[in-house]
């Protein structure tokens, strides 16, 4: 059987290499705070001013402040989409639910008009949080779709860019999760007073965050570049097996010109060149910022 039939879909761990890559630089510069001075050196390695901060009861470069999500993020829930169901004329969008947000949009997916605000419309790119049962964030890239309630979508406030408000509450659910599991229960749901008592180390000039939304924005292009791969291979993969399987197609014959197209979509040999692309890229935007024993694996 010829590999480029039947793939893999080694995207899948390419893209959570490239998001733990991007998550390295946003520890570096947003959590130990050794962000690029005006030399280009690490701010606190290299003798940056630091001050004391009793919310956050940790040292925080003079220039920042804690601030709360709200500060950086607008946070918009979903509809009831059982509510907004759509019409024999019109043409359907599919609802994202927690279950899409893990699988993406199938055949057993709701549908809802889409007569609905643009605000709880979801393109690709947008960054979603499950605040009920399942905290979760996500980059979504699964196409247009409605959303459904219990999910926030998530937009910048005050300028700030996609790249420093996600990784800024994907770090900030991993404190929520902590405090269920010291309580030893699961945490319900997130509300907007929750959101409202967060705190968060926030730059006074967003300079600097716009610098890192620089180099991290062609990092989540590619993400999703590679998850409309994804998409794109399993339907055709899906169309193509049953053909085979009862009978109506033969790899040897009918289906050689479809496999010479899929070996162009090598997913193991792509992922290899991307991978270590963005490897010497990363090292090259890290440079002194990420010690020699880090290895970008």
């Amino acid at each position: 059987m010829r590999r480029g039939l039947f793939l893999s879909f080694s995207y899948i761990p390419i893209n959570q290499n490239l998001e733990a890559m991007a998550k390295l630089l946003y520890d570096y510069w947003f959590v130990q705070f050794d962000f690029p001075n005006e030399e280009g050196k690490p701010y606190k390695s290299s003798g940056g001013k630091m001050v004391w901060n009793d919310k956050l009861k940790r040292e925080i470069p003079i220039d920042w402040h804690c601030g709360n999500l709200f500060e950086i993020a607008v946070f918009t829930n979903g509809l009831a989409c059982q509510k907004f169901r759509p019409k024999d004329d019109e043409a359907p969008l599919p609802v994202i639910k927690i279950r899409e947000m893990h699988d993406g949009i199938s055949a057993d997916t709701e549908e809802v008009t889409p007569n609905i605000p643009e605000s709880v419309k979801v393109y690709n790119g947008d960054v979603l949080f499950s605040w009920s049962a399942s905290l979760e964030v996500i980059l979504w890239a699964y196409g247009l779709g409605g959303l459904n309630q219990h999910i926030f979508k998530v937009t910048s406030a005050n300028d700030f860019p996609k790249s420093f408000y996600y990784f800024q509450l994907l770090d900030y659910v991993d404190i929520f999760k902590k405090m269920a599991e010291a309580r030893k229960t699961t945490m319900g749901h997130i509300t907007q007073d929750h959101l409202q008592q967060s705190t968060i180390a926030i730059p006074d000039n967003k300079d600097i965050a716009d610098k890192f939304e620089e180099l991290i924005s062609p990092i989540f292009r590619q993400m999703i570049k590679l998850q409309e791969e994804i998409l794109n291979l399993t339907k055709q993969r899906n169309e193509l097996l049953p053909l085979l399987m009862n009978g109506q197609v033969s790899v040897n014959s009918d289906l050689s010109a479809c496999s010479a197209t899929f070996s162009n979509f090598n997913c193991s040999s792509i992922g290899g060149r991307i991978h270590w692309k963005f490897r010497r890229s990363f090292k090259g935007i890290l440079g002194i910022l990420v010690p020699d024993d880090i290895v970008l694996a």
